[in-house]
């Protein structure tokens, strides 16, 4: 356990001290491979959905906050869509700007989440969110990543409009928009996991705020058990398709993805419980506060053994020597050796 710290404290001070230019790399990274993927689930306008294109703005948002991110993505879906159809492509307009109102100009980390959750839900990597989600963003992640949810499935409903739209002629207009709408009311794949997500976030938020050593691992552990045993009464129920094993395989994995995210966050000493009390004009404050396991590596100090006159047998002090105390080399050559009389 102790080398895991050490190994933690290490990978910390490392991405401290190289900051300036590892939070800019990051982001450019991270930035690409986001409008790559959402160029896979909106891939409609070719115009636009060029590498190029995609580098050039990863590389203006690996200078901006991470929230822009947000308004990158929805820079492209909506170029994208236009080529379908206007009127889609205002109704997800309309949809991005209640996010914005509702939760990116709260907090730019609600934007974060937004684009996250149906890229997760794209690369088949969504039960991986609930249990994270509520040990790190809590009970305010519930309502960002709903709406992620919501817009991934949009996105799936746009590619049987679009088809509809393409393979019919003479059309009504906002039937595409209709025929969207009514995918989204009817959808129980979506209802289900829309329920089963916010509650596991919840439950999970819930155990993880406990005052307890191992509140932590309760969160990970009922966290995702909840979630399993919740999706597998909602494939009994409305009749679903998704496979067993793939949520068992992608559960397991979600509980280590967790244990590394605690491990890095910190885990609380609960054998060092710190009280603290203070007070100001209406109220008195008591605190406990509980202190994070950090590996301290020791303090080595060296002591310089400085010899004095007429010693014998002292030790030779390392560095240049003080102006002044230079002997003569008759002299200086006794020092620290004793004369033996050999007897002639």
């Amino acid at each position: 356990m102790a080398q895991l710290v050490y190994l933690k404290e290490n990978i910390k001070a490392f991405y401290q001290k190289h900051a300036e230019y590892a939070e800019p790399a990051l982001k450019l990274v991270f930035s690409f491979l986001m409008l790559c993927l959402v160029q896979g689930m909106f891939p409609y306008n070719e115009a636009v959905n060029r590498p190029w294109v995609f580098l050039i703005v990863s590389v203006v948002q690996a200078f901006l906050p991470l929230s822009f991110c947000f308004y990158s993505a929805a820079c492209l879906i909506f170029l994208d869509l236009f080529s379908v159809s206007a009127e889609i492509s205002v109704m997800f307009l309309l949809f991005f700007i209640i996010c914005y109102l509702l939760f990116v100009r709260v907090d730019g980390r609600y934007a974060f989440i937004i684009i996250l959750t149906p890229v997760l839900f794209y690369l088949k990597l969504e039960y991986f969110l609930p249990v994270i989600l509520g040990m790190t963003a809590g009970f305010g992640g519930i309502l960002p990543m709903a709406a992620g949810i919501v817009l991934y499935f949009l996105g799936l409903y746009t590619k049987d409009a679009s088809a509809l739209l393409t393979t019919t002629e003479n059309l009504e207009p906002g039937i595409g928009m209709s025929r969207i709408i009514s995918l989204l009311v009817i959808d129980r794949k979506l209802l289900l996991l829309l329920i089963t997500f916010c509650l596991v976030v919840f439950l999970s938020t819930i155990l993880y705020q406990m005052f307890h050593e191992k509140a932590w691992m309760f969160s990970i552990i009922i966290g995702n058990v909840s979630l399993a045993v919740l999706l597998l009464f909602g494939r009994l129920i409305f009749e679903l398709d998704y496979t067993i094993w793939r949520v068992f395989l992608e559960i397991v994995l979600a509980m280590g993805l967790a244990t590394v995210v605690q491990f890095f966050q910190g885990i609380g000493d609960f054998s060092r419980i710190e009280k603290v009390s203070f007070e100001d004009d209406e109220y008195i404050y008591f605190v406990k506060a509980v202190p994070k396991i950090k590996a301290a590596r020791e303090e080595r100090s060296v002591t310089d053994i400085v010899p004095e006159d007429g010693e014998s047998g002292a030790q030779k002090q390392d560095g240049p020597e003080e102006p002044g105390t230079e002997e003569s080399g008759e002299d200086s050559s006794d020092i620290g050796y004793e004369t033996e009389d050999d007897g002639t």
